[in-house]
């Protein structure tokens, strides 16, 4: 065998030897709960943000498989999970990730939430701590300070390309949390479109919960958060930008803050090396 051919072979068997995620299903509150599992050992249970689904963390499943349970459901009201007409916000979403833990025989996990992800992790450190091992906060949203100034009157065209009716919304929501433009394709545009749309109800729901200032937690509760907590920010992100890092990393006790440069609302996206690494070592600390 060729040295090239070996090379070939050995990448070929150690991409065998991770382990691949499994579709699953179980039920909460009569409603089905669709996720992906990989790996063994201690549980981590990976949170999307707004219109996304469990899927988009796969090269975080894949990269921290080999080391720990992943677990990366959809969450309730998007991607094949169920949707019920239900007023959404942080609070339901908690609601039905304790129910979900509670269903898959996990008592207690390691909660790595990104974007609106995040803010149900803080939501479920503040009223369920003893769920909560450690926390990974990346680029979140979800929680509210004493010293942020009242909210402007509604963006009705950001909130318009979040919801992203066209392919053309789509592309230009896209474009605004990327750092890097390459990656948005045509695919890529077309498949958030279609997330988009298979949750439209869910995520106009949580736009007018958020406008009435349902769910989310305030600084005083983020104050008593015990878990140790990890931020992770992607440094060019007009929607959470870093000063949202700072004013977590001021408040929650002890909690580390690793900036990832040239990278948006996806930095687990757009440099997923970097990102995996940051993860593994803080949660094999």
């Amino acid at each position: 065998m060729s040295p090239t051919s070996a090379s070939t072979a050995a990448a070929s068997a150690r991409m065998e030897e991770r382990p691949q995620p499994a579709g699953k299903e179980t039920t909460v509150l009569g409603h089905r709960i669709y996720y992906l599992e990989a790996g063994r050992g201690d549980p981590v249970v990976l949170l999307h943000g707004m219109g996304g689904e469990g899927a988009r963390w796969m090269p975080t499943i894949k990269a921290l498989a080999p080391h720990f349970r992943i677990i990366a459901p959809d969450q309730i009201g998007f991607g094949q999970s169920d949707k019920p007409l239900t007023s959404y916000h942080s609070g339901v979403f908690a609601g039905f990730l304790a129910g979900f833990m509670q269903a898959i025989a996990v008592p207690r996990a390691t909660l790595i939430g990104q974007s609106m992800g995040a803010g149900v992790a803080l939501y479920l450190a503040v009223h369920h701590p003893e769920m909560v091992e450690r926390l990974v906060l990346v680029n979140g949203v979800g929680f509210r300070m004493a010293s942020d100034p009242p909210p402007p009157p509604p963006n009705w065209h950001a909130r318009q390309i979040a919801n992203a009716g066209t392919l053309e919304e789509s592309r230009e929501y896209l474009q605004k949390l990327y750092y890097n433009h390459s990656l948005v394709t045509d695919a890529l545009v077309e498949q958030n479109l279609i997330l988009r749309l298979r949750s439209a109800y869910t995520i106009e729901s949580m736009q007018t919960a958020n406008a009435r200032g349902l769910g989310g937690v305030n600084e005083e509760e983020l104050r008593g958060i015990k878990a140790p907590t990890l931020l992770v920010w992607g440094m060019n992100d007009p929607l959470s930008p870093v000063s949202k890092a700072d004013q977590l990393n001021a408040i929650i006790k002890g909690s580390r803050k690793v900036l990832i440069d040239k990278a948006g609302h996806f930095p687990f996206l757009e440099h997923p090396d970097s990102f995996n690494q940051i993860v593994l070592e803080f949660l094999k600390s």
